[in-house]
């Protein structure tokens, strides 16, 4: 697979930070289901140290580096397989690479902190306040359909940092419990939302629900809860045997 963003003379953007994390997702769905997807990076030929900046920014997100990165004009579309996919950041990338599988991340839009859409030097400036969580950023995009825009706000970054607060310590205090079965429907519904259209928000929905269902044995729910995060990559085990903070 390869991920094409970036533009000619321009720095990347937050919405280049949202086309990785569609190429992680899509790699994180392929290996929970046994298979292996390579991801290239291809980037405009004027980036330079711009590119080290982006992947820093990108494993805050907690997306893994690409296998290679390249200029947009090594792109081999002769020698690329016929069933490989593109994702871009930016329709204009329409016309650098044509492709039968490819998919345009929706714009992003929005003020954060930092004052504009460029990836800062470090994330955490896109944050309001002194406490941030960069993931929360990664939670805000998997909310939102990959090909729909995304307007980052304080508030969404805020909301998102409070989930995630909230299903970590859910996990911790299901951990405490003897370990159960994943709930296979609950898995299923995520995977063919991802498998269809690369929606993570069937994921999303049922961390939701695993809050609210006591009918469920503790040890189903972790279970079910670190599956899921195999591809969503929250780090909703982050705080077991933590104390209380």
């Amino acid at each position: 697979m390869t991920v094409a963003v970036g533009a000619q003379d321009r720095r990347f953007a937050i919405g280049d930070l949202r086309a990785l994390l569609a190429g992680d997702v899509l790699a994180r769905t392929c290996e929970s289901q046994g298979m292996q997807v390579l991801i290239e990076l291809a980037v405009p030929d004027s980036s330079g140290e711009q590119v080290g900046a982006l992947l820093k920014a990108a494993d805050q997100l907690g997306i893994h580096p690409p296998a290679r990165v390249c200029a947009h004009r090594e792109v081999d579309a002769a020698a690329r397989p016929a069933a490989d996919l593109v994702v871009i950041s930016s329709p204009h990338l329409d016309s650098v690479f044509v492709a039968p599988l490819l998919l345009v991340t929706g714009p992003v839009t929005g003020e954060p902190s930092n004052g504009g859409p460029e990836v800062p030097a470090d994330l955490s400036a896109i944050f309001p306040g002194p406490e941030h969580d960069p993931l929360a950023l990664r939670l805000d995009f998997l909310e939102h359909a990959v090909t729909d825009p995304v307007r980052l706000t304080a508030a969404s970054l805020t909301d998102a940092a409070a989930r995630l607060s909230r299903w970590r310590a859910l996990v911790a205090d299901l951990a405490r419990a003897p370990s159960g079965p994943v709930d296979a429907d609950m898995v299923q519904a995520s995977l063919d939302g991802l498998n269809e259209d690369l929606d993570a928000r069937v994921a999303v929905r049922v961390l939701y629900a695993l809050e609210d269902r006591s009918d469920l044995p503790d040890g189903t729910r972790f279970e079910t809860c670190v599956r899921l995060d195999q591809v969503l990559a929250l780090e909703l085990a982050r705080d077991i045997g933590r104390g209380p903070r």
